[in-house]
């Protein structure tokens, strides 16, 4: 529990230096790797979510029974 915690922080932290670091550079980079980021964050959490609703596929062998 303590290390999900943990590496949600860091990656949190990861991606706001990033995009400060961009946004040093041009003010505008900043908040376009900014919704870059979020976009791939709602991506990966949809693709999570889809996979755990998931049913395990069933074949109907005749040669088994």
């Amino acid at each position: 529990m303590l290390i999900n915690i943990i590496t949600f922080t860091v990656g949190l932290l990861g991606v706001g230096l990033v995009a400060f670091g961009a946004w040093l550079i041009l003010p505008a980079a900043g908040y376009i790797v900014a919704g870059g980021f979020c976009l791939f964050w709602s991506w990966l959490a949809s693709k999570a979510a889809a996979q755990a609703n998931q049913q395990p596929l069933t074949t109907n062998n005749e040669e088994d029974s």
